[in-house]
């Protein structure tokens, strides 16, 4: 992968230009490319903070991941196409990352139910 000389941000291959800061990027020699895993989409979330915690439960699961943030900070958008932050995770490790996810914990919906019981 590639790393932008002026924001040190991760740039994915294919890409000339910085995801974070739009700065123009040398693209990777062939060679070294094809090296480099694929890197896919597992969740795309509207506030960072919930991808950077799906991607924390990945990788403590030994599932590598990183968040691409999209979300615009500096005006406070909340929804939309300004404010999109995607998990990634290598193509070969996405039925394990699927997995991981798929496990009680993750969802609202796993909430205990101790309101019933009362």
């Amino acid at each position: 992968m590639i790393v932008c000389n002026a924001c040190f941000h991760a740039v994915p291959p294919g890409l000339t230009s910085c995801v974070a800061c739009g700065a123009d990027v040398e693209p990777e020699p062939e060679e070294t490319a094809e090296l480099e895993p694929r890197w896919v989409i597992v969740r795309t979330f509207s506030a960072e903070y919930e991808a950077r915690f799906v991607a924390g439960r990945l990788i403590a699961n030994g599932v590598p991941a990183c968040v691409l943030s999209q979300v615009d900070s500096t005006r406070s958008f909340t929804v939309g196409a300004l404010a999109v932050a995607k998990v990634f995770v290598p193509e070969a490790h996405l039925e394990e990352a699927e997995r991981v996810l798929a496990e009680p914990g993750l969802e609202a919906d796993d909430e205990d139910d101790t309101d019933a019981s009362q």
